[in-house]
């Protein structure tokens, strides 16, 4: 259950200081809004730490933020989201590739316990996803948990980007997404999914803990918090630190040509293996922002 909910902070299915962030507890670095200067940079660049579900209400987008984004010419995501193909992958990408079920996987019993409390959750039959990744499953959880309809940080940038005519890029392919979670074994999902359904009450105080500190721009604790449960250990290089380290490539290739916003899981800036502490350690200059 916790591992789901830490996946949920790091991708899009629905996740420093003066060194490391996870060293650093100064107010003033509670922000989830970073400047990239430094080498070959003749414009300043920006990371921002998104989360990938919210209420409306929660996503504050400041004359500040709108200030340093309207300051770049390109915006990176996680995922190109307008790229007209990524619906035909993603589809090609979430089914299980073996002839797995969730049912299956669970068996009759639990999964006809599970198929109750996810149509109570959701309204709607679990049969319809059985062949799906018990992973992505989940996803359609959240929106019971945050008891609003939900919008994202991705989806508010993404307007901002067409109605400045900024071109819209991502940091990987949905194909690399889904093969990531090919990490963990399908009945390990399963019985995943089955305790977040289990003991969604749990679930919900969990969800709702990291939403708070998210709303509090508090990285190290949020960082602190998605990487310190024992399961998530076991896939955090395959989910967090090989991905970090790809997209370092990406993001180096972009600053020095073009002001280029960056905007990703929030769970991938801290940390020694954070995207922050590995562009320090390429030479860059990295530094707070308040907003």
């Amino acid at each position: 259950m916790k591992v789901l909910l830490r996946l949920f902070f790091l991708t899009n299915f629905v996740l420093f200081g003066y060194g490391s962030i996870a060293q650093s507890n100064k107010i003033e670095d509670k922000t989830l809004l970073w400047q990239i200067t430094g080498k070959n940079i003749k414009e300043p660049s920006y990371l921002f730490g998104t989360i990938h579900i919210m209420c409306p209400g929660d996503i504050q987008i400041t004359d500040v933020l709108k200030e340093k984004f309207s300051a770049t010419r390109q915006l990176f995501l996680e995922l190109k989201m307008d790229d007209p193909s990524m619906m035909i992958e993603m589809m090609k990408g979430m089914k299980m590739k073996d002839s797995s079920t969730i049912k299956s996987l669970l068996g009759p019993s639990s999964y006809d316990s599970a198929n109750v409390l996810f149509k109570k959750s959701t309204g709607i039959q679990l049969d319809l996803f059985n062949s799906i990744k018990p992973i992505l499953v989940v996803s359609m959880i959240y929106p019971f948990l945050l008891g609003c309809t939900p919008d994202s940080w991705e989806n508010n940038f993404q307007k901002m980007a067409k109605a400045q005519n900024k071109p819209l890029l991502g940091l990987e392919k949905i194909s690399e997404q889904m093969n990531v979670l090919e990490s963990i074994p399908y009945k390990e999902q399963a019985d995943m999914l089955a305790k977040t359904l289990f003991q969604i009450d749990s679930t919900k105080n969990i969800f709702l803990n990291m939403l708070e500190v998210y709303k509090q721009k508090d990285l190290v604790q949020l960082y602190t918090l998605t990487t310190s449960d024992r399961d998530f250990g076991m896939y955090e290089r395959d989910l967090l630190i090989n991905r970090n380290r790809n997209w370092i490539t990406v993001i180096t290739g972009q600053v020095e040509k073009i002001p280029t916003f960056f905007a990703f899981g929030a769970a991938h800036l801290g940390g020694q293996e954070g995207v922050i502490n590995l562009l320090r350690k390429e030479g860059y200059t990295i530094k707070p922002v308040l907003y």
